[in-house]
Formats: C-alpha cells, sequence, structure tokens
C-alpha cells in the first residue's frame, strides 16, 4: 500500500487546496484568466430610507401625499367624516411651478413633481376644488438627499471573493489539522514499539 509521509502528505494537502481557489487567482472565474467582456459600470442609486411625505388639514380636507421617484401621490378625505374626496380637481404650486393632478383611484390622486425631487424644502399651496366646496391647504415637503448606493453587481463579487478566500482558509486549516492529526499517531505508535 502506498503511504506518505507527514510533511508530503501536508504539501500534496496544500496543493490541491490551491488548485480548488486558483480561479480566484485568475481573475474569479474558471476561464483563462483574462476578463473578455467589459466590466459592468458601478452607478449610484439614489434610495431613500423612507419616501418624503407631506400632510395638510383644514376644516374641511385632510390631505396626504407621498413622492415616490418623480411622482406625488395624494390621499385626499374629508376631515370631520374621513370619507375619502373622489372626482375632485386638485392643483398643487411651489414656487414657480404648477401642476394639475389626476385621479387614478378613488380619492387618491397623482401628479408629475420633478421639481420637488430636489434636496430641501419645498412649500406646497395646494388648491381643492370638490363639487361646490373649494379650499386653499398649506404643507411643506421635505425631501432629503439620496444616498448612493453600490450596484448589486459589485456586491455579489466581493461576496464571492470573500466566499473563495474563506474556502482556502478551511481548506489550509484542514491539512494543518490532518497534519498534526498524523505526526500524533505515528507519535503513539513509536512510543507504543
Amino acid at each position: 500500500m502506498f503511504t506518505l509521509k507527514p510533511i508530503a502528505s501536508m504539501w500534496v494537502l496544500l496543493a490541491i487546496s490551491a488548485t480548488l481557489v486558483s480561479p480566484a487567482w485568475a481573475g474569479g472565474d474558471s476561464s483563462d484568466g483574462h476578463t473578455h467582456a467589459a466590466p459592468e459600470p458601478i452607478v449610484p442609486m439614489a434610495i431613500n430610507a423612507a419616501a418624503p411625505r407631506v400632510t395638510s388639514q383644514t376644516d374641511l380636507f385632510e390631505l396626504v401625499g407621498v413622492l415616490e421617484g418623480k411622482v406625488l401621490t395624494m390621499y385626499l378625505d374629508r376631515f370631520a367624516t374621513n370619507d375619502p374626496v373622489t372626482k375632485a380637481e386638485i392643483e398643487v404650486a411651489s414656487g414657480s411651478w404648477k401642476a394639475t393632478a389626476t385621479e387614478i383611484a378613488p380619492a387618491t390622486y397623482t401628479v408629475a413633481a420633478d421639481t420637488l425631487t430636489q434636496a430641501g424644502k419645498h412649500p406646497l399651496t395646494v388648491t381643492v376644488l370638490a363639487g361646490d366646496v373649494s379650499d386653499l391647504m398649506d404643507a411643506t415637503l421635505e425631501v432629503g438627499a439620496a444616498t448612493p448606493v453600490p450596484a448589486t453587481g459589485q456586491l455579489s463579487q466581493n461576496t464571492g471573493k470573500w466566499v473563495i478566500w474563506s474556502g482556502a482558509a478551511v481548506l489550509s486549516l484542514a491539512a494543518l489539522g490532518l497534519m498534526v492529526a498524523r505526526r500524533r499517531k505515528q507519535h503513539r505508535k513509536h512510543v507504543q514499539h
């Protein structure tokens, strides 16, 4: 039967572990080590922890608005009864910017609001005409600065490298442990003889 000496077996195990992790040294894949495609660009994404919100109320109406991307979505109800207000005409103004909202669902209105996406406080004047009742509502929409985050591809690439290096460390520790165990076993055999 063919047996290896302890030091030779350690070198064999280290060579095997080096072979298993060699794709990491060649660029992270099992190709010839060259990248043939252009790397994906890292594009920062603007993600806010919570969408900016605005609320306003008068004796007649209560309005809640949420800025999602470049669209301000508003929910309108009667203040006294909390009943949804449908088929209302709503105009939103901030400085020199004005826009008319569109009802997309009962008591839910949207307006394109590119101007409101900039960081800062945006004073709003909302004019509501519902049937024969009209009201003027004031509110302030506060938009925080966008937080850039790395693209998902970059995160997964870094994670892949950590997995490969962790695997190499585990294999190296296993080889070392095996070598120590064999030395102890051989030491016991020599002591017994």
